[in-house]
């Protein structure tokens, strides 16, 4: 479980980040060998520096959700040496599930293919969302700071701490997909209303 492995331990080289909010600093490992090319593509985005500076536009009773250019869940990332929206196919492992806790995960629109940059924590079980959204980490070190985000703080610095097997590179997968409009209660890409260990 979550509170059982601290910011040092991780299994099978896991890549473990440093978030640093205005409410105090989190761990995420990285299931690189789980879910690959999600995984890829939340490293790649932390080595550049995209998430420094982003808010967390969206508090709820049951999750927090960041990583929005714009701010306010509309936003995607656009790859600057091409100018094309990054989007990465929605990639589920079953042996991850939304169970507890300090689980991270990709929000992304109707379409399942259209998760981009934004990702959402956990405050507890969701086990409904299981098979929905892409679970590409979990929160090892820093789960009270993810209890005292409020929306507009932000992210003030997300780094690599150890370059286990899945570090950086570009995910994109080339494509463009429509935004449809996301349904209330789910992590999407709007507001609304509210695995396995790690």
């Amino acid at each position: 479980m979550i509170a059982s492995q601290g910011p040092g331990q991780t299994q099978n080289s896991d890549p473990l980040v440093i978030m640093q909010t205005t409410k105090g600093t989190m761990v995420i490992r990285v299931f690189a060998g789980m879910v690959p090319n999600t995984s890829r593509n939340f490293l790649d985005l932390v080595s550049r520096g995209f998430y420094d500076g982003k808010s967390f536009h969206r508090v709820e009773t049951w999750c927090i959700q960041g990583g929005d250019p714009n701010g306010n869940g509309t936003g995607d990332f656009v790859d600057p040496a091409t100018g094309q929206t990054r989007y990465v196919p929605l990639e589920i492992n079953r042996r991850l599930g939304h169970s507890a806790p300090g689980v991270v995960a990709m929000a992304r629109g109707n379409n399942p293919n259209s998760a981009s940059c934004q990702f959402y924590i956990l405050k507890k079980g969701m086990p409904q969302l299981n098979g929905q959204y892409a679970i590409f980490g979990g929160v090892v070190d820093g789960l009270n700071t993810i209890y005292g985000i409020r929306p507009g703080d932000r992210i003030i610095h997300a780094e690599i701490a150890n370059q286990g097997q899945g570090s950086s590179s570009d995910a994109s997968d080339g494509t463009s997909q429509n935004r449809s409009q996301p349904s209330a209660g789910t992590p999407t890409q709007q507001s609304g209303s509210g695995p396995s260990g790690f």
